[in-house]
């Protein structure tokens, strides 16, 4: 059985799996995540494979940054800032001795999705990742779209508020869809409101379970966002479906109090000149950047 491995580089952890072509698991496991230089995130790489061995056909990479797929570059990192114009598969694949691809992790929860999870039957569909950011990717006529330089689909920089857009300093307000549904916004919205020094989203939604007015407030402000900026989307694209995924997908209320806002706008425009999407939740959680990172690898061998 031919094996492949599978890697997820985030800040906190690299997360590993052994898996087959058809995306089963056969191990799993995760090392803490040093990749604050080329030679921290080479180690890390090299720690993966004294674990694990040698014994697969190809590495398959889900990491964040401006990727080019076919060329293996990574034009820029993520929070990854040391990494600009680097030869991201050549230098990683070296660790392993095997064929390797990179992929933008966004784009590889996508790319799950539409191989076997939450978009599989449709043409067109996005995922919207929701974490510290708004990651994801962007699916036409099945394939994820990668855009001119591998940008396609960075819905963090959905601009909310067109005039600060334009001053410096801006992105690290709410004038970009990041700064108004990641849970990195909410939940400290939620902790202001609460009179809190921090809190989290567990605690945000059992607050909202139990009727709480400031986690309500919150959480209808975050589903006008989210269908706002997929109204945006949409009058673009006019694609099929969404996918929540992230964290905040895990609780259902997220995707709901979403699908029902973007109901309410378009029973306020009677007439759209675009469908109005289905809302729904992501499939594959937390394993969705392994899931896409091997069909993207698969891909590229024809």
């Amino acid at each position: 059985m031919e094996r492949y491995l599978v890697l997820d580089i985030g800040g906190t952890f690299v997360k590993y799996a052994l898996m087959d072509r058809d995306g089963e698991f056969l191990e799993q496991g995760k090392t803490p995540a040093n990749v604050g230089s080329e030679e921290e995130m080479l180690g890390s790489l090299e720690l993966v494979r004294d674990t694990v061995g040698t014994d697969f056909a190809g590495v398959a990479i889900s990491m964040p940054g401006r990727i080019d797929t076919k060329r293996g570059w990574a034009y820029t990192g993520g929070a990854f800032t040391w990494l600009h114009d680097y030869p991201a598969a050549e230098r990683y694949g070296a660790v392993f001795g095997k064929p390797t691809t990179i992929a933008n992790d966004g784009k590889c929860a996508a790319r799950a999705e539409s191989w076997a999870g939450s978009l599989a039957n449709v043409d067109s569909g996005a995922v919207l990742v929701l974490g510290t950011g708004v990651g994801g990717g962007i699916v036409l006529n099945k394939q994820v779209w990668m855009g001119c330089s591998g940008g396609a689909g960075e819905l963090s920089w959905l601009v909310c508020d067109y005039p600060s857009i334009c001053e410096e300093g801006a992105m690290g307000t709410g004038s970009i869809w990041a700064g108004r549904i990641a849970a990195g916004a909410i939940v400290p919205a939620f902790a202001k409101r609460k009179g809190l020094e921090k809190a989290d989203g567990v605690m945000l939604f059992n607050a909202y379970e139990a009727g709480d007015e400031d986690a309500k407030a919150v959480l209808d402000d975050y589903a006008m966002w989210a269908a706002s900026g997929i109204v945006n989307i949409q009058a673009v694209l006019d694609l099929e479906r969404y996918a929540i995924g992230g964290g905040i997908s895990a609780r259902p209320e997220a995707t709901t109090l979403i699908a029902n806002e973007v109901d309410h706008i378009f029973s306020l425009h009677e007439h759209m000149p675009f469908s109005k999407p289905e809302i729904v939740t992501c499939t594959f959680g937390n394993e969705a950047n392994l899931i896409g990172a091997l069909a993207f690898h698969l891909d590229s061998q024809g």
